[in-house]
């Protein structure tokens, strides 16, 4: 387990140079995120805010530009340096710092909302970090979660893989691709869901954790994808998900 987390930690602080904000996407993307942010959040009892998996920090910027007290928590010291200088830039006031989502470094019911998103598919134990986001939790405090099904079907395109990988050697894409390949090929197995998830498969996680009003956010206001890409966002088969409940 340890020499799992230890090469997805490696991963991401490779990925931290590149890795790049919603506003890269467009501003259309930046703020339909922030929008649905705030709207999840509205009904908050409290001000403090959890950022498991926070990357670049971008949920933390919204919400601390809001007014929210943000705390920013991610496995990689290199996300976490770039998070800083996101906030920075933005004159916003954020406690980055690294851990494990697995294994919070807080006290029981500090935190009025709790915010994930594109995490739980890289979790080795994504029930026992839900388990641990609610412990954090104070009672009726809100957890939203985002993920999605990013078809990750390393084992089974190796040989595609093989062959794409001279095709785009020279691009910053093929280049992602090779070391993101290289990194979760050994252990990618352990990972329950490293193809993706889906909201009725994160539902079932917050049931066992005993979350309360569970239920999943309309996506259709981004209109497109907001990860990129031709496909346009359905109500059949959504690429992502926004779920949100109560503690």
């Amino acid at each position: 387990m340890k020499k799992t987390k230890t090469s997805i930690k490696n991963y991401w602080n490779w990925r931290s140079k590149s890795f790049g904000c919603d506003i890269d996407k467009s501003a259309e993307v930046a703020s339909g995120w922030e929008i649905i942010l705030n709207d999840l959040v509205s009904g908050a009892s409290g001000k403090r805010v959890l950022d498991v998996g926070t990357g670049t920090g971008q949920f933390a910027l919204y919400l601390a530009g809001s007014g929210f007290v943000v705390t920013g928590i991610d496995l990689a010291e290199n996300m976490i340096f770039h998070a800083k200088q996101n906030a920075g830039r933005h004159k916003l006031e954020i406690d980055f710092q690294t851990g494990d989502a697995e294994r919070l470094e807080f006290e029981n019911n500090s935190f009025d909302v709790v915010v994930s998103r594109n995490l739980l598919w890289t979790l080795s134990n994504p029930q026992k970090a839900i388990f641990e986001w609610r412990r954090v939790m104070k009672p009726g405090a809100i957890l939203i979660v985002s993920d999605g099904v990013w078809m990750n079907y390393t084992w089974k395109r190796v040989h595609c893989m093989v062959l794409n990988l001279f095709k785009m050697m020279f691009a910053d894409s093929g280049v992602i691709s090779a070391r993101f390949f290289l990194s979760y090929a050994g252990f990618c197995k352990s990972l329950p869901f490293y193809e993706g998830i889906c909201f009725d498969e994160v539902s079932v996680l917050l049931q066992a954790a005993c979350f309360n009003d569970i239920k999943s956010y309309d996506i259709s206001s981004f209109g497109a994808n907001p990860y990129g890409g031709s496909k346009q966002i359905k109500n059949k088969e959504p690429l992502f998900f926004i779920a949100h409940a109560r503690r």
